[in-house]
């Protein structure tokens, strides 16, 4: 796992923890472990130093779990720590009590402040322990958290040591003054309250007998009765031979392979109960996952008599299915055989059962067209509970994250565009608008902006100040050569969020790419109002205005970085090469030029060939040609012949070689 970045303008130290995160989070979804069967490991300061001996084994502390926090608390109130410890995998939570004899003495402090300038839990509060004849105290801060998701004992515990003679205590209370307490003596617990002297000893509860047990287990089964929340939909369904499966009714695809025992077995159950299925109304379709000639599952079936319409899936179909049962369960493990898919008349997927699964349980289930959103979620609940909030839709967001993480945008376009088509996926005006905008991304990612514009039209008529929207939608417009509307967009979001650099530098690169330096100035000075230091804002400015005939405040727009930003030197080079090359003589400055130019190398310590070329372009314009040539000849093999540096450096040595400046022509 990378570490956090700890500068956010780092791009590679962010890729990297990026990276760590999402690697992570397949762990997570794939269903494996952190650690990795790591056992849990404690060490012992050896007292000489920085050595520490790892005494795991010799405590019992070694347990192969897959732990993630710990909790301090002296649980049996014995005068020594116990602990809590929390772990992803079962057992989640472990108490390990200390039951070492000891000789040692202990004190343990509860905080309670006023309310008024101390928080009534005393968090933040620190506490030092005078003991007789040791110069520095005891300490302990009362923290409001500690480990992973975690929370110690507020109960703050000094290990004291043997015969130690405690002289005073002072609290530190956050928000207020310290307050001294003594007349304590040593194996107290003890109550104390901001502005009282008062010390109350803890109720001591009575003890309760724990005894260690092993935890029984479940057994691991990947069979499970799957039912989703309201609004999944399920798309049609490619057969091998290029045909569209599409319910008329409720209906049963049952993913299943001739080679599996567990399929042959419920068919073969399945075929003995077909008056049930008949009467039903579930109509069945057996989805075959075998890439084999179909004459053999057909010998298959009809060796059992299951008398249900059974097709050959396409290698789409099978990847579509595993998406949507990922999504669900949100664990990206291979969908096993048999796993079957109930689907009522308008394609709502209304139960999946990875596993075998009786008829009986298929047709209650299918019911399920008809039950109300708290109904489909209370049979989808796989315990007891009360629920405080109202049932949340389904979103075809997530089935179509789990295509593109496959690689599988030719998938998760059409299954999109088919959730958003239905009546029963709804959602509030946000997930409308989130499910259009996701559209209109892969559209745009795929090439085909032509085709996104309509859903980010739409999206933005549901969340019209939704940033994310505007951009994306100016971006397509700017792409299908609809400038005018593509600026309009872009000005109504800027006018919305004047402070958002990401609108204008949107802006600024569409303005760019339309020759338009008119409002490539005007949204740089935007963006420079909210960011007045950052200096590249200001060197596009000033290139701009050189390509505008401009000159003149290029040069300002340069000095005033190097005011803001001193050692900006690409801001230094722009400003010497446009005092010694510019063709107006009112705009040249020799001497500051060569002034600005011989800094730069000095900075540089003459290791930089864009910086030496201008210098030789200062040197030039000064007369003094020789020293230009020189510098020049320096820089000839630097780069490739056919580089643009090259050629450049070729073009200024033939002037100086003529006893000619240097001109640039492009500022004309």
């Amino acid at each position: 796992m990378s570490q956090s970045p700890l500068d956010s303008q780092n791009l590679s130290s962010l890729q990297s923890y990026r990276q760590g995160w999402q690697a992570l989070n397949r762990l997570l979804h794939e269903n494996k472990s952190f650690s990795g069967r790591e056992t849990n490991n404690a060490f012992l300061n050896c007292g000489d130093g920085g050595r520490f001996a790892d005494v795991s084994t010799a405590i019992g502390w070694d347990f192969a779990d897959d732990a993630r926090a710990i909790g301090l608390i002296d649980y049996d109130q014995d005068g020594d720590l116990d602990l809590f410890v929390s772990n992803r995998t079962a057992p989640r939570v472990r108490l390990l009590k200390n039951n070492l004899e000891s000789d040692s003495s202990f004190l343990s402090l509860h905080l309670t402040g006023t309310a008024k300038t101390t928080p009534r839990d005393a968090i933040g509060a620190r506490v030092a322990v005078y003991l007789k004849d040791q110069p520095v105290p005891l300490l302990r801060t009362l923290h409001a958290g500690q480990s992973f998701l975690s929370q110690s004992s507020r109960w703050l515990h000094f290990g004291l040591g043997e015969k130690a003679t405690i002289e005073k205590i002072i609290v530190h209370w956050p928000g207020a003054a310290p307050q001294s307490f003594t007349g304590f003596e040593p194996k107290q617990f003890l109550h104390l309250t901001q502005g009282s002297d008062e010390l109350v000893p803890r109720k001591i509860r009575t003890k309760q007998s724990l005894l260690a047990a092993d935890q029984e287990l479940p057994p691991t089964t990947a069979i499970a009765r799957i039912i989703p929340p309201a609004g999944h939909a399920v798309p049609k369904l490619e057969t091998a031979d290029k045909k569209l499966i599409t319910p008329s009714g409720t209906t049963l695809i049952s993913l299943w392979s001739r080679t599996c025992p567990h399929c042959q077995e419920e068919l073969t159950s399945w075929a003995k109960e077909a008056r049930k299925w008949q009467s039903s109304g579930v109509k069945v379709i057996l989805f075959s996952s075998d890439q084999e000639p179909r004459v053999q599952c057909d010998t298959f079936l009809e060796s059992i008599d299951a008398n249900f319409t059974a097709e050959m899936a396409s290698p789409q179909a099978v990847e579509m299915l595993d998406a949507i049962q990922a999504s669900i369960v949100d664990l990206w493990t291979p969908i096993p055989v048999p796993s079957s898919f109930l689907i009522s008349k308008d394609g709502e997927l209304l139960a999946i059962y990875r596993g075998p699964v009786s008829p009986d349980q298929v047709i209650a289930d299918s019911q399920l067209a008809t039950a109300s959103l708290k109904d489909r979620r209370a049979a989808g609940t796989p315990f007891k509970g009360r629920w405080v909030g109202d049932p949340t839709p389904a979103t075809p967001q997530r089935t179509t994250q789990q295509l593109v993480q496959r690689a599988r945008p030719d998938l998760a376009i059409p299954y999109l565009r088919t959730a958003l088509s239905k009546s029963f996926v709804k959602g509030t005006k946000f997930n409308r608008a989130d499910n259009l905008l996701l559209l209109g991304q892969l559209l745009g990612q795929q090439g085909r902006p032509e085709e996104a514009i309509p859903p980010l039209r739409k999206a933005q008529a549901l969340l019209p100040e939704d940033l994310r929207i505007a951009r994306l939608l100016a971006a397509g417009l700017a792409e299908t050569d609809h400038q005018t509307e593509a600026f309009a967009i872009l000005d109504q979001a800027i006018a919305q969020h004047p402070k958002n650099a990401d609108l204008l530098e949107d802006a600024y690169q569409l303005a760019s790419k339309s020759a338009k330096p008119e409002l490539v100035i005007r949204y740089l000075q935007k963006a420079i109002a909210i960011a007045p230091n950052h200096p590249t804002l200001r060197l596009k400015l000033a290139h701009t205005h050189l390509a505008n005939n401009q000159a003149a405040k290029a040069i300002e727009t340069c000095k005033k970085s190097l005011q803001t930003n001193p050692r900006f030197l690409d801001a230094a080079n722009l400003l010497s090469r446009i005092l010694s090359t510019h063709p107006d003589d009112k705009i040249r400055s020799p001497e500051e030029s060569f002034a600005l130019a011989s800094r730069l190398c000095q900075f540089s310590k003459n290791k930089n060939g864009y910086h030496l070329l201008t210098l030789a372009y200062a040197q030039a314009n000064l007369g003094k040609y020789k020293e230009a040539t020189q510098t020049l000849d320096r820089l000839k093999n630097v780069a490739p012949p056919d580089s643009p540096f090259t050629k450049e450096v070729l073009t200024a040595l033939k002037a100086t070689q003529s006893n000619q400046p240097i001109r640039n022509p492009i500022w004309k």
